[in-house]
């Protein structure tokens, strides 16, 4: 699938409870990895976060709480983790059950797409569904453009740490 190379990719989802936002991220898919395995720094780009936590390893089974910026406390549970490629997450927020879907590709050394995705279910979910979707297309839509952003910054930190710490041998 050939995307074109600009941050304007934020799409909405598939089916009537879906949410997806996509980005082409200038930055290789370790330095996503090491900002989404590290929930504390969660609030750096999720901007509707004020803190995060896990209880254990970032590994499939683990459970842990985001406190959002409205004050409300979102209990969740890492899903499934497949290593440097993607993570699933399950959390209830009232009486609504979500589903984020972290996904990554990588298109080139220093070039990832990310696709951010949410599924909304739930015995209520009905009755808030379209605010609901308007809402978090929103905050996903700027937590990923948060993520691209910190993931530049990083991969060109690194990059330049890098040829600064390279020595030079003068001849």
């Amino acid at each position: 699938m050939d995307l074109p190379h600009d941050r304007a990719l934020h799409n909405q989802g598939i089916a009537v409870n879906d949410v997806k936002v996509q980005i082409i991220v200038k930055s290789p898919p370790s330095e996503i990895w090491k900002i989404w395995s590290n929930f504390s720094e969660a609030p750096l780009w999720d901007t509707d976060v004020r803190q995060c936590r896990l209880d254990g390893p970032f590994q499939a089974g683990t459970r842990g709480k985001c406190v959002l910026k409205n004050g409300l406390n979102m209990p969740l549970k890492l899903e499934a983790v497949s290593l440097h490629e993607s993570y699933r997450n399950s959390a209830r927020l009232l009486w609504i059950d979500l589903e984020f879907d972290h996904q990554m590709r990588r298109l080139s050394a220093d070039e990832t797409h990310v696709i951010h995705s949410a599924k909304i279910s739930g015995p209520l979910s009905f009755l808030y569904r379209g605010l609901l979707r308007k809402a978090l297309t929103a905050a996903m839509t700027t937590a990923l453009d948060n993520l691209c952003t910190l993931a530049e910054q990083r991969a060109l930190g690194t990059s330049r740490h890098e040829k600064i710490a390279t020595p030079l041998h003068l001849v």
